[in-house]
C-alpha cells in the first residue's frame, strides 16, 4: 500500500492536513532539532518519541475519517489532521 511522509519542521506538521486513502500508511520525518511525537487526540495512534532527524515507524490507517493529532511534547499548539478517504 502507498506510504506518505509528513515532515516535522519549525514546530509544524507538513502537509496539514495530510490526505490518504484507507489502507495507506504515514511515516513522520522529524527535521527539527528536538524530539516530537504524532499522537491522535482520540488515542487511535501514537508514533512514540521521534528523535531529531529521525523517522517514525509507518502507521497504517484502516478506516475513513478525520483524525486530529498533536505532539505530546509541545501540546495542542503543535497539531495536525489526517484525512482518510
Amino acid at each position: 500500500m502507498p506510504q506518505t511522509t509528513v515532515n516535522i519542521q519549525d514546530m509544524a506538521f507538513d502537509p496539514d492536513p495530510v490526505k490518504i486513502k484507507v489502507g495507506d500508511s504515514i511515516v513522520w520525518s522529524n527535521e527539527d532539532s528536538m524530539n516530537h511525537t504524532a499522537t491522535a487526540n482520540d488515542g487511535s495512534f501514537d508514533t512514540g518519541m521521534i528523535p531529531k532527524k529521525g523517522k517514525s515507524k509507518p502507521i497504517t490507517f484502516s478506516k475513513a475519517g478525520s483524525v486530529p493529532y498533536y505532539c505530546k511534547v509541545h501540546g495542542k499548539g503543535m497539531s495536525g489532521t489526517v484525512q482518510v478517504s
